[in-house]
């Protein structure tokens, strides 16, 4: 398995995995959380509490979907790295991408860590800090803009260029065109203050098409 075929299986798995947690696991095993007018403290607490009658399942499931965040970061990187080379199209775009992508995915790491802090502050009854340190980590997670997301999308964007440009069949290149387009428009409508699920989760689908291919593309 080289690094094309690995970054397909984690660019195709992980966002099956982060929809199968956040849509059917997380609200049948830890409940649904903070109601959707809910805002500052009462948001931050209803997070939290929501998730302390049985926190080491609570942890088990968010480190399911962090990791399966993080898995498409690596693939992603992995993906880029694949693109670059001496005299390859859009190289120095994947250059570019290879670095700045696990620089974001450590932002995304830390916030799953604030969430972590906050919960074992509320098992220790420092509910004052507990409520700091989890809005925090709300914020950070849930901030529109965000620079992590900026950055990403734009990443994604120049990992999108680098493949349509290297590409040498129509399926590889529509794929790729695809996934440029479409996180070109989530890097501005990361600026707006829409509601950003329907496009989220046609990122999720876009990426699976993307593992497969890339998997496809190993296999021929």
């Amino acid at each position: 398995m080289n690094a094309k075929s690995l970054s397909g299986y984690l660019i195709a798995i992980g966002p099956i995995l982060m929809m199968a947690t956040w849509i059917f696991i997380w609200p049948a095993l830890i409940g649904e959380g903070a109601p959707e007018n809910a805002i500052g403290a009462e948001l931050v607490r209803a997070n939290i509490e929501s998730g302390m009658d049985n926190l080491s399942l609570t942890v088990l499931v968010a480190t399911l979907a962090g990791g399966s965040m993080l898995a498409m970061m690596l693939g992603f990187t992995l993906w880029a790295r694949s693109l670059q080379g001496e005299g390859k199209k859009g190289a120095l775009l994947a250059t570019i991408a290879s670095i700045t992508i696990p620089v974001a995915a450590a932002g995304f790491m830390l916030g799953m860590e604030f969430n972590f802090a906050a919960a074992d502050a509320w098992a220790d009854k420092d509910f004052d800090n507990a409520l700091i340190v989890g809005a925090v980590s709300e914020y950070i997670n849930g901030a529109e803009p965000s620079f992590s997301w900026t950055f990403v999308s734009l990443s994604l964007v120049f990992i999108g260029i680098a493949s349509f440009l290297q590409s040498n069949d129509v399926i590889s290149k529509t794929i790729a065109g695809l996934f440029a387009v479409i996180m070109l428009i989530t890097g501005i409508l990361n600026f707006a203050n829409i509601n950003a699920d329907p496009l989220f989760m046609l990122w999720m689908l876009i990426n699976v098409a993307v593992g497969i291919n890339l998997i496809r593309l190993r296999a021929q």
